[in-house]
């Protein structure tokens, strides 16, 4: 018997039982769609979290600080003094620079400054980086563009800094719309000097005088600070401390401007090998967290729900196959006669079973087909429910799921078909024919 005839064969006679075929496809069709859509939430909610954090910053992006001081001990969850001293330096940089999977590394400082254009000010967390690495590092503008190699005296301005006249008072600067500032097409001068637009400016402190090339978006956690060339701001903090040297003395509480960097921005290419170079800058003696973190610590606490969710699919899916094999059991029992007359007209034993599992197959695929297309739409239906309730809990059916929802279910349909099958196979000619 060749294919063409096995297949020819297999639907005639699931057609001629069309009543039963029908209900026995739709008990697949529950199970398939109740294991896609349970799945699917799982995912959702995973990729939900990730959403979520990627508006807090790149997943890609290891933050690392200089080792000692206070650690978290995972083993008794307490907080202990680490005695190691490990400075955050040019050396370590260039160490990691050389790792593998790393795309850009930054050394990071912060300042808290003014802006001031024309009469109105506004007060942000200037932050120093390397411009090279500024678009590596995942920072994204909304007018404008990124600093670059070339840039000095350019900053990227947050989309949240707002403007303010500050000869106004307290309560009306709060009370009043904020001033429409061109930031990309004004002039911007950077002081420490808090007074700056008032009777009481320091004349002595001069402004730093940058140029605004591009704005960022209004949301995220970067949207209220200011980015600038690291080395321009070192500048400007050793300026500072002059000044604060002069009108404080020696024992001021100036900051240090040592090589020392408080943080390192480290650049990964894939998420996967997140971990492992996080692991690798620790090894040197840093402490190191991204927010895979974070994504790592959520998708443990619905891992449980996952598990939970996948089982009940699991359970629709074992009715569907013991509903595949009571059809085919079925089958063969008003089948008998012609079993036989196919063994005596010299059908192997294995084209019998073939038949009989090509039926199945076909049951458990047409199942899995209408079952996908029943997954979206419920799908669809979720995300659209959960939107309008404000809910951040999502469906997501990415397309390795659709097929292998499809393959899982035509190998469901297959293996529920075995039994039957080989019971065909066994029958005797002679006592198949002379059944009625």
């Amino acid at each position: 018997m060749n294919k063409k005839d096995m297949i020819d064969m297999s639907l005639r006679s699931l057609w001629k039982r069309k009543v039963r075929t029908i209900l026995t496809v739709l008990g697949v069709v529950i199970g398939t769609a109740s294991i896609v859509v349970m799945v699917s939430i799982g995912i959702g909610m995973n990729q939900g979290f990730a959403e979520q954090l990627e508006s807090w910053g790149s997943l890609q992006v290891i933050h690392v600080y200089p080792g000692g001081g206070m650690v978290y001990d995972e083993a008794t969850g307490d907080m202990k003094q680490e005695n190691k001293k490990t400075e955050l330096n040019a050396r370590a940089v260039e160490e990691m620079k050389e790792f593998a999977h790393v795309d850009a590394v930054s050394p990071v400082i912060n300042e808290y400054l003014l802006l001031s254009v024309g009469k109105y000010v506004a007060d942000a967390s200037v932050v120093g980086l390397d411009p090279s690495a500024m678009e590596a590092l995942g920072y994204k503008v909304e007018e404008g563009r990124l600093l670059t190699e070339g840039d000095s005296k350019s900053v990227v301005v947050g989309g949240a800094v707002e403007f303010y006249d500050p000869k106004l008072s307290w309560e009306m600067r709060y009370s009043t719309d904020p001033p429409q500032v061109d930031i990309l097409n004004e002039k911007i001068n950077l002081t420490y000097d808090w007074n700056v637009g008032t009777r009481h400016a320091d004349k002595s402190i001069k402004p730093f005088r940058v140029d605004a090339v591009g704005r960022t978006s209004a949301e995220g956690a970067d949207s209220w600070s200011v980015f600038m060339p690291i080395r321009e701001l070192e500048k400007i903090q050793k300026e500072r401390k002059e000044w604060e040297k002069e009108q404080y003395g020696g024992n001021s509480a100036a900051r240090n401007q040592s090589k020392e960097y408080s943080e390192v921005l480290v650049k990964v290419d894939e998420m996967e090998q997140v971990q492992a170079v996080q692991q690798q800058i620790k090894d040197m003696g840093f402490r190191a967290s991204s927010l895979t973190d974070e994504l790592a610590s959520m998708q443990e606490t619905t891992k449980m729900l996952r598990l939970v969710l996948g089982a009940i699919g699991a359970i629709s899916m074992l009715v569907a196959a013991i509903s595949i094999t009571n059809t085919m059991v079925m089958s063969i029992y008003e089948r008998t006669k012609e079993i036989g007359i196919m063994k005596v007209i010299g059908a192997s034993l294995r084209d019998i079973r073939g038949l009989f599992l090509m039926e199945a197959a076909f049951i458990g695929f047409a199942g899995g087909v209408i079952g996908i297309v029943l997954s979206y739409l419920l799908s669809f239906l979720v995300n659209m429910v959960a939107a309008g309730q404000g809910s951040t809990m999502q469906s997501a059916i990415p397309l390795w799921l659709a097929l292998g929802a499809v393959v899982f279910a035509t190998g469901v349909g297959v293996a529920a078909g075995y039994l039957p099958a080989n019971r065909a196979m066994k029958l005797s000619a002679l006592t198949a024919i002379k059944t009625e």
